[in-house]
């Protein structure tokens, strides 16, 4: 695997480790590696094989045109009369992102982001339940939160923050900045749920216009036609001494986006993690986030950062949480 792909992958799991939420397969499988292994202790066993998976699926629908199989020159135009729609119904987001994920092995999480601010919440699942203060499932009671991490309000300054609720424990960080695009080695940033973009309008063109996905048809979601866009799959040998670690030697990531026909805001968004190759045996890790979209009211914009509730205490990094 060339460096560039490392330096990608040790970005991806770097942000989660200093707080901010890991926004794609390899990125958690170091986390669940190194510090969520506990959670799914029996029940999920093999999971940290699973979300090593580098892989994401994007699949959006163009409004008004289907692209037909193999019609390239049709697919073409359907992908630049889009890029054209998108940026022009884009040009002046301006709503709060709320995304509601559900994911393998009885995973849960929620999303709120609002401009380059971004909250990520994740649960312990119902087969987990409570967990104790060192982060083992109890297996008794219902889903609780787990973990939080993205944008908080620090000493009135904007920080990175990665919150665990089982030990009462904080962490602050530097702001991440969401890719502009899954284009080229960017996929890799898209294998579980989402990293809120600043700007989908700019995210939604740049990676039309460079070919990492297309436009393949309509699906109704709710009783909604929903814009369909379909991601290139990227797959990419892991270096040997991670390749060792995750028993894996390839990651794959695919990646699915809907969005809404009139307005090109994101209404679902599918993240595939998959890794092959090693001893551990072939894995697949899964996410569906399914989105609403709220007006910037300062109650729901408030939503968009990470609380540390009083008493908590703050730690080095997010390695001692």
């Amino acid at each position: 695997m060339s460096t560039e792909v490392e330096d990608l992958l040790r970005e991806g799991m770097q942000r989660f480790t200093e707080g901010i939420r890991a926004p794609a397969g390899l990125a958690q499988a170091a986390r669940r590696q190194r510090r969520r292994r506990r959670i799914f202790r029996g029940t999920m066993a093999g999971l940290a094989a699973v979300a090593t998976a580098a892989a994401v699926a994007v699949a959006m629908t163009a409004a008004g045109m289907v692209a037909q199989p193999g019609g390239s020159l049709a697919q073409a135009r359907a992908a630049a009369y889009l890029v054209s729609r998108v940026k022009h119904a884009l040009a002046s987001e301006n709503q709060v992102f709320v995304g509601h994920t559900t994911s393998s092995y009885d995973q849960s999480s929620v999303t709120w982001a609002y401009g380059s601010h971004n909250r990520f919440e994740e649960f312990t699942g119902t087969q987990c339940g409570h967990v104790t203060a060192s982060g083992d499932c109890t297996h008794q009671g219902g889903s609780q939160r787990y973990l939080a991490a993205g944008t908080a309000l620090v000493h009135g300054k904007f920080t990175g923050a990665y919150v665990t609720y089982f030990d009462h424990k904080y962490s602050l960080s530097g702001l991440y900045t969401a890719p502009g695009s899954a284009c080229g080695k960017g996929a890799l940033m898209m294998g579980g749920p989402p990293v809120p973009s600043k700007h989908w309008s700019a995210f939604i063109s740049a990676t039309l216009e460079c070919g990492a996905a297309k436009v393949t048809g309509h699906v109704r979601i709710n009783g909604v036609e929903t814009t369909r866009i379909t991601g290139k799959p990227l797959t990419v040998r892991l270096s040997r001494g991670y390749g060792k670690s995750v028993h894996e030697r390839y990651a794959r990531a695919l990646w699915t986006l809907y969005v809404n026909p009139s307005t090109y805001l994101p209404v679902r968004l599918v993240g595939v993690t998959e890794t092959f190759g090693g001893s551990g045996g072939a894995t697949r890790f899964e996410s569906v986030t399914n989105v609403s979209w709220l007006p910037p009211t300062p109650e729901n914009v408030a939503k968009a950062l990470v609380i540390i509730p009083p008493g908590y205490h703050q730690v080095s990094s997010a390695a001692d949480q």
